[in-house]
């Protein structure tokens, strides 16, 4: 059954200076013994006002089964073709054609006398697009040149202004003159079109592609215990911190990989001072001199320790870590590997894979990155010297100086108190006659010391 949608849609359109408007009516084929009985339908019929009722086209009100309606059939059914030639339009200096969205002026040189045409037609405010030697093309979309639009009588109407503008000429006569013409196009506001059903034969085939969804990386500071550390906590000095390297979405044959890591006080990963922890894609270069090491994990996240430190100057300080990791197969290469130092076989190790890919660790591994890398910024976290309440027991002693081979020597005790101490110093301190040697804590009475890396 062929049914009937109504839209509203701006398509052929007539010119203002263009043919007579013509009726697109459909046309029916001429049926020979031998033709097919198929109709030519047109793609649509337009109109300036609705030919039918909108309740026809409401599916509340329809079951699609009832007969088309007479006014229906009258616009659907073709009828025959007009075998008559159009009638040929005359010749005229200016002629316009409107296409769905774009308008095309022609405009004869001879109306314009020697001048520079080219420069002195305008349409709003474009010049000619083409010329030949007997014409200006004027070529624009509907939106563009000062076009403006409106409804007229049911119809959407761009209009512009075609000028003519030749220069002011010296003397008493005149040979040129200036002049001005509208152009326009008109749509009609309603078309019609044709929907018909059509069931397809399916020929069923199987397609087996692979989906490779994009990852997402995330590099978070984490407890001994591999749970999620809190802002509020600090890394002790000299211990080790903790860090996950995740990637969500991976197929069970593809590995996260961490190519370089580094730390730095500022949260720019371009800063500087930093501090390198990973380098030559995937080598734990802090695990040669210290307790640093990747940890075994799951393919889809890397686990691994650094040793805290502090930057000169930097207690309490926010440090940030930067890795750059991406996506790859299980198998590790040169350039996509986790490998610690065994210091003890004095080797270079990889965590699942074959040790020879860690080779060069000690080199130069490559110097391509793989694709899809990503460079990923964790959030800032601090190190605090080692804070550890210890008792201790202050002794003042105090030494009499007396013309008597015999010294007299007191000794006061006080009760133990918890304190953050670092080893202490005995400091003498003369008071007149009297020598009093204090023992107590150096340097602020923190226990530790602040370490600069290289």
């Amino acid at each position: 059954m062929v049914s009937l949608l109504l839209f509203l849609l701006l398509s052929s359109a007539d010119g203002g200076t263009e043919d007579s408007k013509q009726t697109n009516r459909p046309a029916m084929a001429t049926l020979t013994p031998t033709s097919p009985p198929f109709l030519h339908l047109p793609m649509f019929v337009d109109s300036k006002r609705p030919l039918v009722k909108m309740e026809h086209f409401s599916p509340a009100r329809r079951t699609g089964q009832e007969p088309i309606p007479e006014s229906l059939r009258e616009i659907l059914l073709p009828g025959r073709a007009d075998p008559s030639p159009p009638p040929v339009q005359p010749s005229v200096p200016v002629r316009t054609r409107c296409r769905e969205n774009q308008m095309r002026v022609q405009v004869e040189r001879s109306v314009l006398g020697s001048g520079d045409a080219h420069a002195q037609l305008t349409v709003g405010t474009c010049h000619a697009s083409k010329s030949t030697k007997d014409y200006l093309y004027f070529e624009f979309d509907l939106r563009t040149c000062g076009t403006k639009h409106r409804i007229i009588d049911d119809q959407l109407v761009y209009s512009n202004t075609l000028w003519y503008k030749p220069p002011k000429q010296q003397g008493p006569i005149r040979r040129l003159s200036a002049f001005s013409l509208p152009v326009s196009c008109y749509f009609n506001r309603f078309q019609y079109s044709y929907k018909m059903g059509y069931t397809p034969k399916v020929q069923i085939h199987r397609v087996v592609k692979r989906v490779r969804s994009a990852a997402k990386f995330s590099l978070t500071p984490r407890t001994a215990q591999w749970d999620r550390r809190s802002p509020s906590d600090a890394y002790v000095l000299g211990q080790p911190m903790f860090f996950e390297a995740e990637g969500r979405h991976l197929s069970e044959d593809e590995r996260l990989y961490v190519h370089a890591c580094y730390v730095t006080p500022e949260k720019s990963h371009a800063s500087t001072p930093r501090f390198a922890v990973v380098k030559n894609f995937g080598c734990m270069v802090e695990s040669k001199d210290g307790r640093s090491r990747f940890v075994p994990y799951k393919h889809s996240a890397v686990r691994f320790s650094v040793d805290a430190f502090l930057f000169r100057g930097a207690a309490g300080q926010q440090l940030y870590l930067h890795c750059t990791m991406s996506v790859g197969g299980s198998a590790a290469t040169p350039t996509a590997k986790s490998c610690n130092y065994n210091s003890t076989a004095r080797r270079w190790e990889e965590l699942f894979g074959l040790d020879s890919v860690c080779s060069c660790c000690d080199s130069n591994c490559s110097s391509a990155a793989p694709t899809g890398t990503k460079m990923i910024r964790s959030r800032p976290w601090t190190v605090e010297p080692v804070v550890r309440p210890t008792p201790t027991l202050r002794t003042k002693t105090f030494s009499t100086v007396t013309t008597a081979a015999a010294q007299a020597e007191a000794t006061e005790e006080e009760e133990p108190k918890p304190r953050r101490v670092q080893p202490e110093t005995t400091a003498p301190v003369e008071v007149g006659n009297m020598k009093v040697e204090l023992q107590g804590p150096s340097g602020g009475g923190l226990e530790g010391e602040e370490t600069e890396e290289e």
